[in-house]
């Protein structure tokens, strides 16, 4: 039972410390989620400052999964550890059941449920991925579910030996590691909630072609032709390019379709950029043909109007330089102008999906430099760029290109 103990500990302490590293390096991403699951479950009055509940949820995992791995305070951590996984559980159990009703809406079973309790299966909302590791492994609420129902039965067997659990430490040095890792942990999630991720699981990262990752990959087939000579009844499979080398002794008995590659949906699909006309304008604006800046601000009313203003001071020489701004938001259309005017921005916006927004920059405003599609640099709203720092970049990409 010690070892089995031990073994608990282990592997709940390092999946907690993981799991609140990677929600606090990106804590507004996580905060996306929370809303989420506040919408799934009907709770409004929690939709407020979920970045800070993200903060805090990340810290107290972190803290938690220290305190297990080094048997610090262990009645106490045994409890909040219980009371965590068990919440956790019926989260994920919840939105995999709903899915589960969701894909299958005229199953009796879903039918004898949506009878009870009174509900539509097609109405259930739809959750891809629970956002336990956020963009960095993405989970199934069935797979995360089952991942809870594991980390549930091994923290059982630690809230039952949690007597027999002795600290590596002495109390004032228990004390002092909790300060540091509560101090440490919020420091470092703060910092990326300010800024941005100090490591980006977006697709949107340093050097992406976005190009291709929004393009899809047809499958590609090969031709071949089956020839059986006449004499001898030898089969030979032959390509569309080598059937001038059939000989006259053979007659073609078959064609198949031979897949070589199975090619791929585009990995970016809700990326696409449109005018007032309809006209799709994605690919001709990413593939411009030189340096070009994207505004990402989802929402105008909640942006960071002083980002705006300093950014303001590049727009003019940029432009002159023969560079292009383009500007991206999910606002109306009578907000987009009146933020145009009030703030005189000449150049274009363009009106794009929310959610497909927020997975560019966790920023709002974000800046980031293209070049043929490709990510050249990101800056966040705290962060904006200058000309130098642009000028900068464009040398360290010039000089990465020409290797």
């Amino acid at each position: 039972m010690k070892v089995l103990t031990g073994i608990s500990r282990v592997l709940v302490g390092l999946l907690f410390i993981f799991s609140g590293f990677i929600k606090a390096n990106d804590p507004i991403g996580f905060s996306y989620k929370l809303t989420e699951y506040y919408s799934i479950f009907g709770t409004a009055f929690l939709q407020h400052q979920e970045v800070l509940q993200a903060v805090i949820i990340c810290v107290v995992e972190i803290v938690l999964g220290v305190c297990v791995l080094i048997g610090i305070r262990m009645r106490v951590t045994s409890w909040l550890l219980l009371a965590m996984i068990v919440f956790f559980s019926f989260l994920t159990g919840f939105t995999a059941i709903g899915n589960w009703f969701h894909e299958n809406p005229d199953s009796s079973r879903t039918q004898w449920w949506a009878n009870i309790l009174g509900f539509n299966p097609r109405n259930i909302y739809y959750m891809t991925d629970c956002g336990c590791f956020g963009d960095a492994i993405k989970l199934t609420p069935w797979q995360s579910f089952y991942k809870d129902l594991l980390l549930l039965v091994l923290i059982i067997i630690i809230f039952i030996r949690r007597k027999h659990i002795r600290p590596f430490f002495a109390k004032i040095m228990q004390t002092n590691l909790i300060l540091v890792f509560t101090v440490a942990s919020s420091a470092f999630s703060v910092y990326c909630w300010l800024y941005m991720p100090v490591i980006n699981y977006l697709y949107w990262d340093e050097g992406a072609n976005i190009l291709e990752l929004t393009t899809d990959i047809p499958e590609t087939k090969e031709f071949t032709f089956v020839y059986q000579n006449k004499t001898t009844g030898e089969v030979h499979e032959v390509p569309l390019n080598e059937i001038g080398s059939i000989g006259p002794g053979y007659q073609m008995i078959d064609r198949k379709d031979k897949v070589i590659d199975p090619g791929r949906p585009a990995k970016i699909h809700d990326f696409h950029i449109s005018n007032a006309q309809g006209d799709d304008l994605t690919h001709d604006i990413l593939d411009e043909k030189n340096y070009s800046i994207f505004v990402i601000a989802y929402d105008l009313n909640d942006t960071r109007f002083r980002s705006i203003k300093k950014f303001k001071n590049v727009v003019g020489p940029w432009q002159n330089a023969g560079y292009k701004i383009y500007a991206f938001t999910n606002s109306e259309p009578l907000e987009i102008e009146n933020f145009r005017h009030e703030y005189q921005l000449p150049f274009p916006f363009y009106q794009l999906d929310r959610t497909a927004l927020k997975s560019v920059i966790r920023s709002n405003p974000g800046f980031i430099l293209m070049y043929k599609g490709i990510v050249v640099k990101r800056w966040s709203a705290r962060n904006v760029p200058t000309m130098k720092d642009l000028e900068k970049a464009i040398g360290k990409f010039e000089k990465k290109k020409s290797k």
